[in-house]
């Protein structure tokens, strides 16, 4: 069985564990759809730590330490799919030296070795050096989601527009059109929940006009079933197999 293809991973999903999924089998058989994967019951804490990392970017919540480590006291581990999302929102945070040896503290009293070797792999990680020359992928774009969400600055929005604008009608490169694609239903989905989004996507147009339109008019469910049905032809014709 081929593994499946994690298109989009952004922080609004993943955080309670949710995976933005097209599994390849199905979309052979014609029958593709794009599934979202609990991997367990949300819990409060839960709720509470998505909530309060989608948010921080409005009011810096003073709670985040105590949220984020009552998430980890009770998830006791960093699922492959939170990755990139949390090492873009907490390598954005811990620019702030006071606020990273706090964070990094309370982390190490809950005794989780895979936990707190984590957040201190975040710690050291030069994520100038790497959003300097960012690769094409679709999980890349969760971390400039992640770095927007923890500071607000649109920077890391303009990093995800370029996304989309240079790749949504990529036709050679899979991950460079699952980058493009993603790309353009994360930011669709999140200008419906924060003005913030689209109004910095409504100043973008110069960037891309056609794709910004068809950003800001399409409906997020829509746009992942046009990723859907695109990948689908491309297979048909012997592509992306």
């Amino acid at each position: 069985m081929k593994k499946k293809i994690l298109a989009g991973f952004f922080l609004a999903t993943l955080i309670c564990g949710f995976a933005f999924a097209q599994d390849s089998n199905a979309l052979e058989a014609g029958t593709g759809t794009i599934t979202y994967q609990a991997e367990n019951t949300n819990t409060s804490a839960e709720e509470e730590f998505s909530f309060l990392l989608m948010n921080y970017f409005k009011d810096k919540n003073p709670s985040l330490v105590q949220v984020t480590v009552n998430f980890f006291r009770e998830r006791q581990l960093v699922t492959e799919d939170m990755q990139m999302p949390l090492v873009g929102f907490y390598a954005e945070l811990f620019r702030d030296k006071n606020l990273k040896e706090k964070i990094l503290s309370e982390i190490d009293s809950l005794n989780i070795k895979s936990v707190s070797n984590f957040f201190h792999s975040v710690a050291e990680f030069d994520v100038d050096k790497f959003y300097a020359n960012p690769e094409a992928n679709p999980n890349v774009n969760d971390m400039f989601w992640g770095s927007f969400f923890a500071s607000g600055k649109t920077k890391y929005l303009d990093l995800i527009i370029d996304n989309a604008v240079k790749y949504h009608d990529e036709k050679v490169d899979l991950v460079k059109f699952l980058t493009g694609d993603s790309a353009c239903w994360s930011l669709a989905s999140n200008a419906q929940q924060y003005k913030e989004v689209r109004e910095h996507l409504e100043k973008s147009r110069q960037k891309g006009e056609a794709v910004i339109d068809y950003i800001l008019n399409t409906d997020p469910d829509e746009i992942r079933l046009n990723t859907i049905f695109f990948i689908q032809e491309q297979r048909k014709n012997g592509l992306w197999q």
